[in-house]
């Protein structure tokens, strides 16, 4: 180690290059920064990781990877993680659990344009990492893009294009990165980003298929819970109306639930509206989920709603442990009324 910090290169938009069937993860990422940016505040390491992907082929296994790296690098004052931004906020969820405890800050970036093209936003966001990087408050994990710091846990994509691509619809941000980097002064902060640190210090093994997430919808089939099943999902998210109801008249449905169930299914009410969260039994419609004992999802975004039951999945003795655990944030990703 020789430099202040460590950039690990999942891939992503950021440093993506034009090829024959349009953009496409390259490597040999840090003399491409170096290049274009030669007067970069504090000196860093960049490791790429292989594969380098675009971030729509994440699986949950690639944040074993991710993870790994970040603890075999604890040494450096901190490490930004360079991201595509379709999954950016599953994977800053999933480090918040696993990596939130360590003691130096995790800042994850990318950018909606590559390096090298015009008018790119991949500068700035780099710029103002590594700036966070120097001023953060303590460990944690933030999601530094587009002008705006987030919480890892609480960030969504909110943009396809705009260079705003990312915010936290139901927390406050952290700060802002222009036109001068300035973080919220609050005891709390630093508080809510720290996760619980794993005394052994190994990365949990993540099954892809453990969750599935569901969106409710007018028509949507009873099958889709059996198929869920048949997986070999452990858990299912379902995104529900308002706060927390589906179409409890709908027999085959609420059949394919109970079988869920009575395998040894967990399921979690988690709303699909932006912002709010899940009250179950408010209403009658929301009544039979409560009923069958779903597991409220509180204020969680879908990605971190995702990403914790991945973790407690994977870190919990078994499911009765996990239930029990679930109403308690790990590290601030939800709040509790």
């Amino acid at each position: 180690m020789v430099s202040d910090y460590l950039v690990i290169n999942t891939g992503g938009t950021f440093g993506m290059l034009e090829g024959p069937s349009g953009l496409a993860p390259a490597a040999n990422l840090k003399a491409r920064i170096e290049a274009l940016m030669p007067n970069l505040s504090g000196s860093f390491d960049l490791i790429d990781l292989e594969p380098l992907i675009d971030s729509s082929n994440l699986m949950p296994a690639l944040w074993q990877i991710v993870a790994q790296a970040v603890l075999d690098n604890r040494a450096y004052r901190g490490i930004i993680v360079i991201h595509g931004t379709d999954t950016l906020a599953y994977t800053s969820s999933a480090l918040s659990f696993i990596c939130g405890g360590i003691a130096l800050p995790i800042v994850v970036t990318g950018s909606q344009k590559p390096l090298e093209q015009a008018g790119t936003d991949a500068i700035a966001n780099l710029q103002a990492s590594l700036a966070l990087l120097e001023t953060a408050p303590g460990s944690g994990v933030y999601v530094c893009f587009g002008g705006y710091i987030l919480q890892g846990n609480r960030a969504r994509k909110v943009s396809v294009h705009s260079y705003q691509g990312f915010d936290s619809p139901n927390a406050p941000r952290l700060g802002l990165s222009e036109p001068v980097l300035r973080l919220v002064d609050s005891p709390s902060v630093s508080e809510h980003l720290q996760g619980r640190s794993r005394p052994d210090e190994q990365v949990p093994v993540f099954m892809n298929q453990a969750v599935t997430m569901l969106l409710i919808y007018p028509g949507f089939p009873a099958t889709l819970i059996d198929a869920a099943l048949q997986s070999g999902a452990q858990a299912i998210v379902l995104l529900t109306y308002g706060s927390g109801n589906l179409p409890s008249e709908d027999r085959a449905l609420m059949l394919a639930l109970e079988r869920a169930v009575e395998a040894g299914v967990i399921l979690v009410n988690l709303t699909q509206c932006a912002t709010g969260h899940v009250e179950q039994g408010v209403y009658e419609a929301g009544s039979p989920l409560q009923r069958l004992g779903a597991l409220e999802g509180f204020d969680l975004t879908p990605e971190a709603a995702f990403a914790r039951m991945h973790y407690l999945l994977a870190t919990c003795a078994d499911k009765k442990a996990v239930v029990a655990a679930w109403p308690q944030p790990l590290c601030g990703e939800f709040t509790l009324r």
